[in-house]
């Protein structure tokens, strides 16, 4: 009876977890399809791998990586842009940014949860009457350490290969993200968007 009681709990736990998994499976792949479709229905951009069939110049395109990280580098045709200092894996970097939740539309101040731009702040303490209630903030550049785990997966993917100056667009699914996790105001299991601008790669 007890060999029993014990095998229909492992039974239940085991189903427990595939139904979590599967619910994890279908939250993620709503999240990607989300932010493919906003990338290329009201940004209109082409994946990287799709710049060979399109004969327009230089396409506004978006990169994958790992399937779960988009980028876009908004001045990527810049030139000269070869000759900036570029980012490693192992770069301290400087950027100035904004963070949001991500829902498929464009971002905005409701969706903010992260910033330290000035202009963003006062913009943010005038529509919400000086209360900074959700908003994590500062206004000094953040400095990003690469490759020692400090920042979430996604932008630690996305980074690499950008270069001093460059503006660029980072959206996440919840797995790059903060996954489960409740952060400030940004709910578990939720997209983010970074809008970065990277002010100097310090090595």
């Amino acid at each position: 009876m007890a060999m029993k009681r014990g095998l229909t709990i492992i039974i239940a736990l085991a189903t427990a977890l595939f139904c979590g998994c599967k619910d994890n499976e279908e939250i993620l792949t709503k999240q990607k399809d989300s932010i493919v479709k906003y990338l290329t229905s009201s940004r209109r951009m082409i994946a990287q791998e799709d710049i060979g069939t399109v004969i327009e110049e230089n396409p506004p395109f978006y990169a994958t990586f790992g399937q779960s990280t988009f980028r876009h580098i908004t001045n990527y045709y810049e030139p000269n842009r070869e000759e900036w200092s570029e980012v490693s894996a192992n770069s301290t970097i400087e950027i100035n940014f904004n963070a949001y939740t991500f829902s498929g539309s464009e971002p905005n101040l409701q969706s903010l949860y992260w910033s330290n731009i000035p202009n963003t702040i006062s913009a943010y303490e005038a529509a919400n009457n000086n209360k900074y209630d959700h908003l994590i903030w500062s206004d000094e550049p953040l400095v990003v350490e690469l490759g020692r785990g400090h920042i979430i997966k996604g932008l630690e993917q996305a980074l690499i290969g950008c270069r001093s100056q460059d503006s660029v667009q980072v959206y996440m699914t919840s797995e790059a993200a903060y996954g489960k996790h409740i952060i400030g105001s940004v709910p578990k299991n939720s997209s983010v968007a970074w809008y970065i601008k990277i002010l100097n790669v310090i090595n």
